[in-house]
C-alpha cells in the first residue's frame, strides 16, 4: 500500500513544481512584454505627432552682413517647436527653441558665421524638435 501513496505523492509533486515553473516564466513573460507593448505605444504616439506637424518658410530677411530672419508659418494642427535652423547646410544657433501655435507665424533669427552677399541665392532649411526639415532656397 506504501507504493501506491508514494507514486500519488511524486506525482503531485511533480504537478507543483511544474505549475510553479509555469507561473513564474509566464510573470516574467508578461513583466516583458507589457514593457515592449508600452514602448511600441509611446513610438505610435511620436510618430502621429511627426505626422501632425505642418510648417512652412513664408519669407526669408538679410539684415545686416550675416543675420537671418525666417518667417515660419504652422498650418498644421499641433504646436511645432522650430529647434534649428540652417543657411547652407551651417547650424545658425538659436538662443532657445521658438513654439509656434497653430494657425500662428513667427520669426526665426539667426547668425552666419561668414559674410552673406546681397543678391545671393543660399538654402534655408528649418528643423524641428520632432525631426520634420523644412528647405528652401532663397535670394537674400
Amino acid at each position: 500500500m506504501s507504493r501506491g501513496v508514494s507514486e500519488i505523492v511524486a506525482t503531485l509533486l511533480m504537478i507543483v513544481v511544474v505549475s510553479s515553473i509555469g507561473v513564474a516564466l509566464f510573470t516574467y513573460s508578461a513583466g516583458y512584454f507589457s514593457g515592449t507593448t508600452s514602448a511600441i505605444g509611446e513610438v505610435n504616439t511620436l510618430n502621429a505627432g511627426i505626422v501632425m506637424e505642418r510648417f512652412v518658410i513664408v519669407d526669408t530677411l538679410k539684415s545686416g552682413t550675416n543675420t537671418i530672419s525666417v518667417a515660419v508659418y504652422n498650418y498644421g494642427r499641433t504646436p511645432v517647436t522650430i529647434a534649428a535652423l540652417f543657411l547652407n547646410g551651417t547650424n545658425l544657433p538659436l538662443s532657445e527653441p521658438i513654439e509656434i501655435m497653430p494657425g500662428y507665424w513667427a520669426w526665426v533669427n539667426g547668425t552666419t558665421p561668414v559674410m552673406v552677399l546681397s543678391g545671393s541665392i543660399c538654402s534655408v532649411s528649418i528643423a524641428s524638435s520632432l525631426g520634420n526639415v523644412y528647405e528652401e532656397m532663397v535670394r537674400l
